[in-house]
């Protein structure tokens, strides 16, 4: 049953992402009502999906490769949802549908699905763990969108073109402003994220390191975005070069989400950041 959720969610997502690409060709009330309408639906069923298999597993649905995939979309849509309340961001849609809509199907035709937990392993701080590392994947999902419109803006700017698309995003100030403030938001959920892993691991496992590839990567990752707002906090790095450090560093988290553990198998069981 939850297949046929993540499937049908998936659908609703691809929908979502050419609703929001007509709202960039025809920039009506109507078709951002719509995008974000049919957006809202596939979130709606994307919950639905993981409450099921959460219920009938036991436990969070992170296990394996498609739920770990399919929780994460589900959190980048929330919180862009939520951050749609506030920002108004319309025109980011054209970039989060897309992501939701690749985790979700690489969920059902790549990953694997069910399987069975270590006794140590199911703890409070599962939940715990997994809900603040992925929450800070999904906002340095939203600082991506952000940073790649402010490249997209940028280069046209450059070029003296101004195509009608332009008017839909926010001045190169605010992407830049925005950027800096998903990024401050993530990194503390990152940390935590990493923190609550680690003492899980120590409870779990009897050691709370060991040079997983997994761990080394997050830890790595925790580096790169931790010097990224370092160097906007005290060496002005901002726009153009904060930007474009941002998209990088995303697009190697999001390649190692999604192929990490072909290239590096991990020893233990599941897929956590």
């Amino acid at each position: 049953m939850e297949s046929f959720f993540l499937k049908a969610t998936a659908v609703l997502y691809l929908i979502a992402t050419a609703a929001f690409i007509l709202y960039l060709l025809v920039p009506r009330k109507s078709t951002a009502r719509g995008s974000l309408l049919v957006l809202s639906s596939g979130y709606l069923l994307h919950t639905l999906a993981v409450v099921v298999f959460s219920t009938r597993e036991g436990f969070p649905a992170v296990a394996q490769t498609r739920e770990a995939l399919s929780v994460y979309s589900w959190l980048l849509v929330g919180v862009y949802l939520l951050a749609q309340i506030k920002y108004r961001l319309t025109a980011l849609g054209a970039v989060i549908g897309p992501l939701a809509f690749l985790m979700c199907f690489s969920a059902f035709a790549f990953g694997s699905a069910g399987g069975e937990l270590p006794p140590a392993l199911k703890t409070y701080w599962l939940p715990v763990h997994v809900t603040f590392a992925f929450l800070g994947n999904a906002v340095f999902a939203l600082a991506f969108g952000v940073s790649l419109i402010y490249l997209f803006q940028d280069y046209q700017l450059k070029h003296k073109r101004v195509p009608a698309v332009t008017l839909l995003f926010p001045s190169l100030e605010t992407l830049d402003r925005l950027n800096y403030t998903f990024l401050v938001w993530g990194f503390p959920l990152m940390t935590l994220g990493i923190l609550t892993g680690t003492l899980w691991a120590g409870m779990g496992w009897g050691s709370g390191w060991s040079w997983d590839p997994r761990l080394i990567f997050s830890a790595l990752t925790w580096l790169l975005y931790g010097g990224l707002i370092h160097g906007r906090l005290t060496a002005g790095l901002k726009g153009r070069k904060a930007a474009l450090l941002t998209v990088v560093g995303f697009v190697v988290v999001l390649g190692y989400f999604l192929w990490g553990d072909t290239v590096f198998p991990t020893r233990h069981a599941g897929r956590f950041e």
